[in-house]
């Protein structure tokens, strides 16, 4: 295939015999979107899977590859609620999310908003061990939580120690980026974490002030981006599985 013209939006600008397609933004989202919807997200999860994956493919040229390790999961179990309980730890509250078996968009937005949705005032501590969640997912929803609740949110990420690559990798934003750090901001952040000693497990700490004036994210660049053109035809082919009624 060295010329590439396929049936998408008519801003669409193909790059002929690169290999590449340069495609807009708006439509990037949407593809997500709609290949989420139709493989059984639902729509609030497919919006913030599509933001996600622009941000990915803008930032690292991993965009099309985080939406397909998404649509790998399991997207025909029904939804339930997470199965959380609450503990207290050293006058922290601490939510424990279980949800073994679900997609790992739901469980990383599941996650987010337990850790969120408590008072500006309250540390709030959410984990899991779910495993499987994709590190560029984190970095998108970590930076529009933070932008959007105006507080310190860290992120800890323990792996293994039995893969041999075992340890705790400590994501935050600062100056509007993310910064990874294998050393924990505080000792007090640290014993909050409660990292185990082995297997895996994810803990957003949301904290009741923020270090600094945090950017207001400023979302992705609006100019066309450069897509591996095979991985753009497939999600796109992917997405025309949804409302298809309605072409």
């Amino acid at each position: 295939m060295s010329d590439k013209t396929y049936a998408v939006a008519g801003d669409t600008a193909d790059v002929q015999g690169s290999g590449l397609v340069s495609v807009q933004p708006r439509e990037i989202i949407e593809t997500a979107f709609r290949a989420l919807c139709a493989a059984g997200g639902d729509p609030a999860e497919a919006q913030e899977g599509g933001l996600a994956v622009l941000r990915a493919e803008a930032d690292a040229q991993v965009g099309l590859a985080l939406l397909e390790q998404l649509l790998e999961a399991d997207w025909t179990q029904p939804m339930v609620p997470a199965d959380t309980q609450s503990t207290s730890w050293a006058g922290v509250a601490v939510y424990e999310l279980n949800c073994p078996g679900q997609p790992a968009l739901r469980s990383a937005i599941q996650l987010m908003d337990l850790a969120c949705s408590g008072s500006a005032e309250e540390v709030r501590v959410a984990r899991t061990t779910v495993a499987g969640i994709p590190r560029p997912l984190w970095n998108d929803l970590l930076l529009r939580y933070s932008a959007r609740l105006q507080r310190t949110i860290i992120i800890a990420i323990t792996t293994a120690a039995a893969t041999g690559t075992g340890g705790t990798e400590y994501l935050s934003v600062r100056n509007g980026a993310i910064t990874t750090t294998t050393e924990p901001p505080s000792e007090a952040i640290a014993a909050s974490l409660l990292p185990t000693a082995d297997g895996n497990e994810t803990v957003v700490v949301v904290l009741p002030y923020h270090a600094e004036a945090i950017q207001q994210d400023a979302g992705i660049t609006q100019r066309p981006l450069k897509v591996r053109d095979e991985q753009w035809h497939r999600m796109y082919q992917l997405s025309r599985n949804y409302l298809m009624a309605d072409q």
